[in-house]
């Protein structure tokens, strides 16, 4: 498989570029599809913070494709310590990575 590098500096992706070129403006980068400003509201608040979202992504980081089970594995490992803190922590993680998952193995560890 080919990496084919493309530098945010490049030319092409500046605009007006033939212009700039002679001299006639100063360059400016346009900007990307996925830099959206925040809307009013959210920038009063401030940045949200999800601590939710920032312990799954690093367990997505150290498991990988294999987080959802590895995290129902923790979810287990605390409802057999009856710990239904950390079960609830460890179920929403494995909501936000997969959650038909989720709701089987939730109904799974739901003592009969």
């Amino acid at each position: 498989m080919s990496v084919r590098f493309a530098s945010a500096n490049h030319p092409v992706r500046r605009l007006g570029w033939r212009a700039s070129g002679r001299g006639l403006i100063a360059p400016a980068l346009a900007r990307a599809a996925n830099d959206n400003l925040r809307p009013a509201a959210d920038a009063a608040v401030g940045a949200a913070f999800d601590p939710l979202l920032s312990d799954a992504l690093r367990h997505f980081a150290v498991h990988g494709l294999a987080s959802a089970e590895a995290a129902a594995d923790l979810a287990a490992e605390a409802q057999a310590r009856d710990d239904a803190d950390a079960r609830d922590h460890w179920m929403a993680v494995v909501r936000m990575f997969d959650r038909r998952f989720a709701a089987r193995f939730d109904s799974a560890l739901v003592p009969a």
